[in-house]
C-alpha cells in the first residue's frame, strides 16, 4: 500500500539547523567571572560573598538571555529556582 497521494501538497521543508557558534560575548562572560571573583577575594571580600555575588550576576544574565530569546520555559524554571533558593526550600522531585 502506497502513502503517495497524487493531489496532496508537499510537506513544508524543515529549516536547516546550523551548528551553534561560540560568540566573543560568551567567551568574555566565561573568563570575566573567575577573574572578577579572584580579584574580589584578593581585595579581602569573603569568598562566600564573592560566590553569592557572582551567582546572582550569573542568574540575572541567564534570565536576561532567556527572556530575550523567548525561552519562557527556561525563564520560569530559573524564577522558580530563585524563589525556592530565597525561601530556603528544597526543590520537589517529580
Amino acid at each position: 500500500m502506497s502513502t503517495h497521494h497524487p493531489g496532496a501538497s508537499a510537506p513544508a521543508p524543515e529549516p536547516s539547523r546550523t551548528p551553534a557558534r561560540i560568540t566573543p560575548a560568551q567567551i568574555t562572560g566565561i573568563t570575566v567571572f573567575p577573574v572578577l571573583g579572584a580579584g574580589l577575594a584578593l581585595q579581602g571580600m569573603p569568598v562566600d560573598d564573592v560566590l553569592t555575588l557572582l551567582a546572582g550576576c550569573g542568574a540575572i544574565g541567564a534570565g536576561t538571555i532567556a527572556a530575550a530569546s523567548g525561552g519562557r520555559h527556561l525563564l520560569t524554571t530559573l524564577a522558580t529556582a530563585a524563589v525556592r533558593a530565597a525561601a530556603g526550600a528544597e526543590p520537589h522531585s517529580k
